[in-house]
């Protein structure tokens, strides 16, 4: 398996000493963790890799879980730091389909499988690294899509009286879905043969949601497929 390069660069400027080590323990982690998974690594083993104490690792973050919760944290804010947020000037479909293009980039990001396993493997070993995952990844994009919604219905783009709380989770999750069954389920071969939600793809479901809310009535139910 090919190694994930570490991630975003220490940041510059006045920061303390004490923060600027925390930060690079966070990214000598992220990368021994990306790399063996959370059953094949020890506080030992990643102590050696970044040449600290256990005393240090330990102090800055209490235990394993724990240090594997603020990885998963900081990983999925250094997946989205470079995701444009739309400004008020554009239209609300076209802003969805900014942030839900936005959310494809990231998902087709080389270390994303692996991350995306090691938050699978994490949340079955502690309830707390699944949830920093849906926290800081799931609802930073419920956010985004929600303050676009949010903001059509203040303008007067769509109905102020428009039922839109499960728009957001849900043009999330067909994006989720999809570039996860892709990237991190399928071997590349398989994955060709899976519908790709992008493109035109993409608009049709943004434009279905627009239709919905504006009709002021969710989608209409999938029929049920008649079981052989």
């Amino acid at each position: 398996m090919q190694i994930p390069a570490p991630v975003t660069p220490l940041p510059t400027g006045k920061i303390r000493r004490g923060d600027v080590r925390r930060q690079e323990l966070l990214q000598e982690a992220a990368r021994i963790l990306l790399r063996d998974g959370i059953s094949r690594t020890s506080m030992d083993l990643i102590a050696t890799e970044a040449r600290a104490s256990k005393a240090t690792l330990y102090r800055h973050f209490g235990d394993k879980h724990r240090l594997v919760v603020e990885v998963v944290a900081w990983l999925c804010e250094d997946f989205v730091q470079d995701v444009p947020v739309p400004g008020p000037e554009i239209g609300m479909c076209a802003a969805l389909m900014q942030i839900l293009e936005g959310l494809t980039r990231v998902l087709d990001k080389p270390g994303h499988p692996d991350f995306f396993r090691l938050v699978v493997e994490g949340a079955r070993i502690d309830p707390a690294i699944g949830r920093a995952w849906y926290d800081n990844g799931p609802q930073f994009w419920h956010g985004l899509l929600r303050d676009v919604i949010t903001r059509a219905r203040a303008s007067g783009e769509i109905p102020a009286t428009a039922r839109t709380e499960r728009y957001p989770e849900l043009l999330f999750d067909a994006v989720f879905a999809d570039r996860i069954i892709r990237t991190a389920v399928l071997a590349p071969g398989d994955s060709d043969a899976v519908p790709n939600v992008e493109g035109s793809v993409l608009e049709t479901l943004v434009g279905a949601v627009e239709a919905a809310i504006r009709g002021g009535t969710p989608f209409p139910p999938i029929p049920a497929q008649d079981q052989p």
